[in-house]
């Protein structure tokens, strides 16, 4: 592992040069199986569908680390695209959309990871909210209609790549459900995504700027070519933003998180 370069890294994996135009995404020695495992699954069947994104080759494991091999894709990120171009921010958040709904188009039901369990695990290990507040938010979810749409689960410009086509990266949190909630989790991303430490403030505005305009003109485009209502993604909001309290993020967007869901239970009484 030594010789191979390494590319790209993140919370739960580094990123690794393969031979045979391959790359390896390598696990941090904690990392439980079956979340690897999952992540294989998912992405198998996404590739079997048709849908464009790396084709998975495998498990791999390495000094001790477990991984799996990927192909390689080669081009830049729509956040890399969008940063360096924001005046294509309409342009991109019509594709952001459209890709979207490509996936939502296939039945998911053979998935054993469900949508709904997973928002329950994630909310009853919530920080920051009270006992009752994560058993008053698992009474809501329980009403809300279920899916077996295939759903991302972390659907952001930073997980589509550009390379002549869109690439769709990273199903670790891929599951069967409904399209409402994925989209819901991707509303809350362009929403209250914190920015790196450091980040000179106008940098900030101008990228929450784009931000606002991005996910209001996806959100716009995903509505109209799926016919589904607004109503019905705004529903999700308050599961999606509970379980997202869970993710190793800064105590910052913890924070903003909290005031969205304690809008929503307000609301919801």
């Amino acid at each position: 592992m030594n010789e191979m370069s390494r590319i790209g890294q993140g919370r739960t994996a580094d990123i690794f040069e393969h031979s045979d135009g391959r790359i390896i995404k390598l696990y941090k020695k904690d990392f439980p199986a079956e979340a690897i495992h999952q992540e294989l699954r998912v992405s198998q069947l996404a590739y079997s569908l048709g849908i464009r994104t790396p084709e998975p080759f495998g498990p791999i494991e390495l000094e001790g680390r477990n991984g799996l091999v990927f192909q390689r894709i080669s081009g830049a990120s729509l956040l890399a695209l969008l940063t360096k171009k924001p005046w294509t921010v309409n342009k991109y958040a019509k594709l952001l959309a459209n890709l979207h709904a490509e996936i939502h188009a296939f039945n998911a039901a053979e998935l054993n990871r469900k949508q709904k369990k997973m928002l329950y695990e994630n909310i009853r290990n919530a920080p920051l909210l009270t006992e009752q507040e994560k058993a008053r938010i698992i009474r809501y979810t329980e009403v809300l209609p279920d899916g077996n749409r295939l759903c991302h689960g972390d659907f952001h410009p930073d997980n589509v790549m550009l390379d002549g086509s869109c690439r769709v990266l990273d199903w670790m949190t891929g599951v069967s459900g409904n399209p409402a909630g994925d989209v819901a989790r991707s509303v809350i991303l362009l929403s209250i995504g914190s920015m790196p430490d450091g980040t000179p403030a106008p940098i900030k505005v101008l990228a929450q700027f784009l931000r606002n305009k991005l996910k209001a003109a996806y959100l716009k485009e995903y509505l109209r070519i799926t016919g589904h209502d607004h109503a019905a993604i705004e529903e999700w909001i308050l599961p999606t933003a509970a379980a997202r309290l869970t993710e190793g993020i800064p105590q910052e967007e913890k924070i903003k998180l909290v005031s969205i869901i304690r809008a929503n239970l307000a609301a919801a009484t």
